[in-house]
């Protein structure tokens, strides 16, 4: 009975000891499928490591580069600072979006319809810029200075929205200008320009002649005692002696002297500007009597004299000797005021500084007292000049108005000599403007040596007025026919004048602020870069035109669509080159496309890993716990197997001796 037992307990230890060995081979089958998803979640991170993406270059003003994922949109969209690419199909055709698509086909053929669908304008800001330094006034061209030291500025003839309408052209909307451009080619004034270079060339002959007609009255002109020859010769000499000053009286005789032989013009187109500023047009007798006393001394010694005076706030600023300048400065004591006087003068960004007293070589300039309120102003290391302003300090304050007294303390005979230096040359300058032209003709016509080119000169200034006017405004007009301001305000032009005066007028503009620049502007915004879009969308433009292709917004947007377009050939690069010309790359030579890791992708990638290695490691933990458990029972069974089995073998042993 008690073998039985142990026996019973044998089998049934052999059969869990043969359960947990299969138990066992089963664990670690699973183990080995553990080792097998793990490689694959190893392949799957280390794939996602290795795929990389197409990254398209940005750039700024500052050349600084910037990245993103390469599609079509950003290989194609504008950036004035990126170079310019393109797809074209296995047909040649460029691929292009909708909305590019849908503007070229509304442009109908028409570059500036197409430029304009994106807000660019082709256009010029010059009559802007003209209008915020001159409103809507007439346009300051230049100034000329004047021998007495004012100035003469000249304006255009019309204010800046004429200048504008007659360069622009309104004859659409029921205006009389054809444009600038239409006015230049038209053929009233191709015929105008015949006339008036024919007319130009005569005039400068006849009026050489004239001159020297003229001249030689002049020379023969006699007051005092001195001819005009003898005061001419004088100055030519430069010699200030002491015929300066008999001679500077002299020369004033002369031109009352041919005032009253009737050869000087009546008409006052000379003006006069005063120490007040008061302007008045004068005769040229008239005008040159102003100018020779100014340059007068009264008993050659002195002259009396106003200047202006100009206020900012407790400042005074009294005009001396045109660059110099006192300034009185008044300053509160409780009771009144208490003054200070400096000499000052203006730098070359008009800033008011004070005067410099001596020049580069040492040289005094002048001496200042604020006390006597006189200045010595030297010439050539000597005193020459004194002024003493009448400025007595607050019953003098606020006057616009400072007279003074300029004395002459140098050379008499330098002084005057280089006033009549200054009357001759000036004399000389505007003698043709200056005499009575008409009253010498007489003496050119019958001069054999003249009367040709004073007949040219009739000839060629009729035909001029025939073309301008339809008839002969008559020779002592003919010198104002070249003046198209005189023309327009004379009244009676013919239409196709028009033209002309247009064109003059805008010319005129020019020469002194130069022709106006055109540029493209994005949306009204002159500082945009609008030439430069306007490039691009123009190479656009042109590339269409032979042939393109709607590429629908999803494959536009799509990184995957366009690398797999490249890779496969299904589409071709092209690049604009410097001359804005589409020329055929490789993507893989595009210096603007890089491969870079997919941080997104390798980042799913990763985590997928870390759960997948997680989940297998936990399992992994889960069969070793298990093995070891099956391990410790099969060690108890083993050890329980051999106990009985011993015991078995020693009964058997024992009942064979018993019974044999």
């Amino acid at each position: 009975m008690g073998m039985a037992a142990s026996q019973a307990r044998l089998l049934s230890i052999t059969t869990r000891m043969s359960d947990n060995e299969l138990r066992s081979q089963l664990i670690n089958n699973s183990k080995m499928r553990l080792a097998t998803e793990s490689s694959q979640v190893s392949e799957n991170y280390i794939n996602a490591l290795n795929e990389a993406q197409y990254m398209f270059t940005n750039y700024d003003a500052n050349n600084k580069a910037t990245y993103q994922q390469l599609t079509f949109n950003s290989l194609t969209a504008y950036n004035e600072y990126n170079n310019q690419y393109g797809l074209s199909n296995a047909a040649g055709q460029i691929l292009v979006s909708e909305r590019d698509a849908k503007r070229f086909e509304q442009a109908d053929g028409s570059l500036e319809n197409f430029l304009g669908a994106y807000g660019l304008e082709y256009k010029t800001s010059y009559f802007e810029e003209l209008e915020k330094q001159f409103g809507n006034d007439k346009v300051k061209l230049d100034t000329i200075k004047n021998l007495d030291g004012t100035t003469t500025t000249n304006y255009s003839k019309y204010n800046i929205a004429e200048l504008q309408a007659i360069y622009e052209g309104n004859q659409e909307t029921g205006g009389k200008h054809a444009g600038y451009d239409n006015s230049l080619m038209s053929q009233s004034f191709n015929t105008y320009l015949k006339l008036e270079d024919k007319y130009s060339q005569a005039e400068e002959k006849y009026f050489s002649i004239i001159e020297n007609v003229m001249m030689d009255y002049a020379k023969g002109v006699t007051a005092n005692g001195v001819s005009y020859e003898t005061i001419l010769n004088y100055v030519n000499a430069g010699s200030a002696d002491n015929n300066a000053i008999p001679y500077f009286y002299a020369f004033e005789a002369i031109i009352n002297q041919m005032e009253a032989e009737g050869k000087f013009s009546k008409e006052a187109n000379f003006q006069y500007e005063d120490a007040q500023g008061n302007v008045s047009n004068l005769t040229f007798p008239a005008y040159m009597q102003k100018l020779i006393d100014d340059m007068k001394y009264v008993n050659d010694t002195y002259k009396d004299s106003q200047t202006s005076c100009t206020y900012d706030g407790d400042k005074a600023l009294i005009n001396i000797d045109g660059d110099y300048y006192v300034e009185v400065t008044r300053t509160s004591n409780g009771s009144g005021y208490t003054y200070s006087h400096r000499l000052v003068e203006e730098d070359d960004d008009g800033n008011i500084i004070d005067a410099v007293q001596y020049d580069e070589s040492g040289g005094k300039i002048f001496d200042f007292d604020p006390n006597t309120k006189s200045i010595v102003f030297y010439e050539e290391g000597s005193p020459a000049f004194s002024y003493k302003y009448n400025f007595n300090d607050g019953s003098s304050w606020g006057s616009n108005t400072i007279t003074y007294r300029e004395t002459l303390l140098g050379d008499k005979n330098t002084a005057y000599f280089g006033n009549l230096e200054l009357l001759v040359s000036y004399f000389n300058d505007v003698m043709i403007n200056a005499f009575d032209a008409g009253q010498f003709n007489s003496v050119a016509a019958s001069n054999p040596e003249y009367s040709q080119y004073y007949t040219a000169y009739a000839d060629a200034a009729k035909e001029l007025s025939n073309f301008i006017f339809g008839t002969d405004v008559g020779f002592s007009n003919y010198q104002y026919l070249s003046d198209y301001k005189w023309c327009m305000d004379r009244g009676g032009a013919v239409p196709g004048y028009q033209n002309v005066a247009d064109v003059l007028a805008i010319e005129e503009l020019f020469a002194v602020y130069g022709e106006p620049k055109y540029a493209y502007i994005k949306d009204g915004d002159p500082d945009s870069n609008g030439d430069a879009e306007a490039k691009w969308y123009t190479n656009l433009f042109n590339r269409m035109t032979e042939g393109y292709k709607v590429l629908e917004n999803g494959l536009a947007t799509s990184a995957e669509w366009i690398r797999y377009a490249l890779e496969s050939g299904l589409v071709k690069m092209e690049q604009v080159d410097k001359d804005q010309k589409w020329n055929s790359i490789t993507y893989t030579s595009c210096s603007d496309i890089t491969e870079q890791t997919n941080d997104k992708a390798v980042a799913i990638a990763e985590a997928e890993y870390q759960k997948a290695m997680n989940k297998i490691e936990n399992k992994d933990k889960a069969y070793d716990m298990e093995l070891k458990n099956i391990d410790t029972e099969h060690t108890a069974l083993q050890t329980e197997y051999d106990s009985i089995k011993s015991a078995l073998d020693k009964n058997v042993e024992r009942n064979f001796k018993l019974y044999s």
